[in-house]
């Protein structure tokens, strides 16, 4: 199909909550290994971008038409999207102590926030 595939992922900070500069790089560098998991043969990428984004570009692709390049670069990033969401919820970058709490602190901020929005 193609003869060469670039993937760089622009990973946002802000997505992963308050985390140390560690645990970010440590976030980064799984999701790296996840993703070369995933496509051993790609030239990969995991930068800093001021919103959670993927850019995929095929190299002298052979895709018979636009339309086939499209769904093909479409189909990668939804499945790098998968790949971040996984490595995020699997949270193996995150420091222990501070998040043992992290999922009872999401619930509860949900709650209130869902009886505040009652309230008014």
């Amino acid at each position: 199909m193609a003869r060469q595939l670039s993937i760089t992922y622009l990973a946002d900070r802000d997505m992963l909550g308050l985390v140390s500069d560690e645990d970010y790089e440590q976030f980064k560098d799984i999701l790296l290994e996840a993703l070369h998991k995933e496509w051993p043969k790609a030239t990969l990428a995991v930068e800093d971008g001021e919103h959670a984004a993927v850019e995929v570009v095929f190299a002298d692709g052979d895709f018979p038409n636009e339309k086939a390049l499209q769904e093909a670069m479409s189909d990668v990033e939804s499945r790098v999207h998968e790949i971040a969401n996984d490595v995020i919820e699997e949270r193996e970058w995150a420091t222990e102590e501070e998040y043992e709490g992290y999922d009872e602190d999401l619930e509860e901020l949900e709650e209130r926030r869902g009886r505040d929005d009652d309230d008014y």
